[in-house]
């Protein structure tokens, strides 16, 4: 909904904001207060649907405010939504673009990059990380590819908890449920089944919100079987039906989450959890185009969030607030997340003093924990066959620490293993401590070396780098990384150190694999298929002995060329406060009554997979638990 104002409804409501900016100025609602906050409802009637006007929520009481519509905050607004007792209110700092073909066309992915759709965050070795800066967030302009990790990857996040809090659900059996209540799966048909596409039934839910299935114009020529083929001939790895059901060690096609029932449209999560609901949940208002500063506390000393101040994503205006009943719901992503709390005073108190920041809550290892991933991009030119389609490229390989590395791997296991006291005392500065962090990784450790997670990703992509493009990213970092605020300014954006190869171990992954890569290039079939290496090729990485060219080379070349894959996690991490963990597993923020938080920060370590599935099933799961009263 967006709602007009007339001039003199105009006046009147800028002559109350600065009347009610100067009540809120002087007194502050305690923890145990909803009601005695200036509020302009009798002026106002409550709006509901998706709105830019600011007045539609300013000075208003919510039972929640959720900070950040992008994947989680839409799909735990939409479940809360349910009780129509609930008054909700989601905003975000992007516009409403779900009728911009850059969001519903998948064909025009990666467009929306370096746009207005994306925050474009700094990074360190000038390098820039995007993050989608519209209704639906990253689920708006991802490549929609529907994988899942290893069961043995989210079993972990449960050892890294309490005794207390192990019963909670953070496992693979329980969250399986969630992701699969998030999806409607459409299986392949007989003509998408010629083409390479499968999947297990079981796997998938069939009466959730987000339409997941095989694209209409998937790829039919000879490439992608080829892809797979020669991968299993290259690495042994074996080929499955589906990747979605717990084994992410495997090679195999991959569905997307598009709408075959709209036109192969992209099925975002305001696609998915608002469009189908906005006009009769008059309970949800969804402010777009305006940016939180900041949570509102209450002054009793009780960390109470009583609201959050916001403004115009464009920073012209006045700042608004707004308040809330129940809990604040921090859904702002990896990036923003942590930047929003600390500057609202929650973090590193020797940081927040140097910006005049006042600390709240003591938590240290907010923003730290970053975990990002790295892509190498390789190309092979085509010897002119017929792709067959327009993609997306729909198969994917993850192999392990042993089909990467074949002879060198127990080598390769024994250095990670003898290397972990130093490696996390070169990244203590990046966790709570030293031991906290050594903790983790051995947990790490264990998944690659003993559960044989995948260690690495090669997404077959037809037409990038070049028709035969493979990319390549080190899937499980122990670099670790940290996201600080540099003012108390908004909109001033937070700069983020991932410390890229900061550890040695994952750019020899990321060599090795990319190595592999050329190896598989002169692999049949897929080798029948091309005319030969384009990127990086061998006069930048020279084969002088006919093993595929030094390590050095291929670090070189790595460490040069990279890019983010934009995934990152952990900024906020699930995890015992001795570990570091700034939630605990009903994903409270420490130490505040009534803050949570629901995205990708939360994330104690990376998974070996596209993290959508994952995050919509963390959104499922924690919207149970709020509605429980858990």
């Amino acid at each position: 909904m967006q709602r007009l104002l007339s001039s003199t409804a105009t006046a009147r409501f800028l002559l109350l904001s600065s009347l009610l900016s100067a009540a809120t100025a002087t007194a502050a609602p305690s923890s145990d207060s909803t009601t005695d906050h200036p509020t302009n409802s009798t002026l106002h009637k409550r709006a509901n649907g998706v709105t830019w006007n600011p007045w539609d929520a300013a000075y208003q009481t919510f039972d929640y405010v959720v900070v950040g519509g992008g994947l989680t905050g839409i799909t735990v607004a939409a479940r809360l939504a349910e009780n129509p007792a609930n008054k909700i209110l989601v905003i975000e700092a992007g516009k409403d673009d779900r009728w911009d073909p850059r969001v519903y066309d998948i064909y025009q992915y990666s467009v929306a990059f370096g746009s207005d759709l994306d925050w474009q965050y700094p990074t360190d070795q000038g390098k820039t990380m995007v993050a989608g800066k519209t209704l639906g967030g990253g689920s708006s302009i991802n490549g929609a590819a529907w994988t899942r990790g290893h069961a043995a990857q989210y079993d972990a996040w449960s050892s890294l908890l309490t005794p207390s809090e192990a019963n909670l659900g953070w496992n693979w059996n329980n969250l399986f449920g969630y992701m699969k209540k998030a999806e409607t799966w459409s299986g392949p048909n007989g003509q998408q089944r010629s083409k390479g596409a499968d999947g297990v039934d079981s796997y998938h839910g069939f009466n959730g919100p987000v339409q997941v299935t095989f694209p209409d114009d998937m790829y039919g020529g000879p490439q992608q079987k080829a892809f797979s083929q020669s991968i299993q001939t290259l690495t042994g790895i074996k080929k499955l039906p589906d990747i979605n059901g717990g084994d992410a060690n495997c090679v195999a096609f991959t569905p997307n989450s598009m709408n075959w029932h709209d036109q192969g449209h992209r099925s975002s999560a305001p696609a998915a959890y608002l469009t189908p609901v906005e006009s009769v949940r008059t309970n949800w208002l969804t402010l777009v185009n305006h940016q939180v500063g900041n949570l509102l506390w209450s002054t009793d000393g009780s960390k109470w969030a009583y609201g959050v101040q916001f403004k115009r994503a464009d920073n012209v205006g006045q700042d608004f607030q707004v308040y809330v009943r129940k809990e604040v719901i921090m859904a702002a992503g990896a990036i923003g997340t942590p930047a929003i709390l600390q500057r609202s005073g929650v973090g590193d108190p020797s940081h927040l003093s140097s910006l005049g920041i006042n600390t709240v809550i003591n938590l240290p290892t907010v923003g730290k924990n970053l975990q990002e991933q790295t892509m190498s991009a390789l190309g092979a030119r085509s010897n002119g066959f017929d792709p067959a389609g327009r993609g997306p490229s729909d198969v994917i390989a993850f192999p392990n620490l042993y089909e990467i590395f074949g002879t060198q791997a127990n080598a390769t296991a024994t250095t990670m293993l003898q290397s972990l006291d130093s490696w996390a005392d070169a990244m203590k500065a990046n966790a709570l401590s030293k031991s906290a962090l050594k903790t983790i990784y051995q947990s790490q450790a264990d998944i690659i070396i003993n559960k044989k997670a995948p260690v690495v990703e090669l997404f077959y992509d037809t037409g990038y780098p070049d028709m035969i493009g493979v990319l390549v990213w080190t899937l499980l970092p122990f670099s670790r990384g940290t996201v600080k605020i540099t003012s108390s300014d908004p909109f001033a954006k937070p700069y983020t150190t991932v410390n890229y190869f900061g550890i040695d171990m994952d750019l020899t992954i990321q060599s090795a694999s990319s190595k592999l890569v050329r190896k598989l290039f002169k692999t049949a079939p897929l080798s029948n298929l091309s005319s030969g290496e384009s990127i990086p090729g061998f006069s930048t990485v020279p084969d002088q002995n006919g093993n595929g060219g030094s390590d050095q080379s291929w670090k070189n070349w790595a460490k040069n060329t990279f890019s983010p894959v934009n995934h990152p996690i952990g900024t906020c991490a699930m995890m015992r406060r001795d570990l570091g963990g700034v939630v605990d597993g009903r994903l409270k923020l420490y130490d505040a009554q009534n803050v949570r938080i629901v995205d990708a920060s939360v994330m104690p370590t990376q998974i070996s997979a596209h993290l959508s599935s994952t995050l919509y099933g963390i959104a499922e799961k924690v919207a149970d638990m709020i509605k429980n009263g858990v």
